[in-house]
């Protein structure tokens, strides 16, 4: 991904329309747990995609590494649920010293 960056800020419009989801996430916890300890643990990753590219962005996570973490486990638990498997494989970006025969 040629355009793929990390920011405390929106960039474009549709991670404008993210950070809109997300405020408007953290406004209504807010208003309906004022002072509940609940609160700060509420994480959501929100994507956003149209026909020019797309956007995304995580809420109450630590870092965008737990984020893809939560995100995968909750991939894999959609493919169970319908009946599938999904295996993640890593795959290096340079293959040199690697027997490939």
């Amino acid at each position: 991904m040629d355009d793929a960056r990390n920011s405390d800020r929106p960039f474009n419009r549709l991670t404008r329309l993210c950070d809109v989801m997300t405020t408007a996430l953290d406004e209504a916890i807010e208003a309906e747990e004022p002072n509940d300890e609940q609160r700060g643990k509420v994480r959501t990753i929100v994507f956003l995609e149209d026909d020019g590219g797309a956007g995304i962005e995580t809420f109450g996570y630590e870092s965008s590494i737990d984020a893809m973490v939560s995100l995968f486990v909750h991939m894999k638990a959609v493919f169970q649920a319908e009946g599938k498997d999904l295996e993640f494989i890593g795959i290096p970006e340079n293959l040199e010293g690697i027997d490939h025969a």
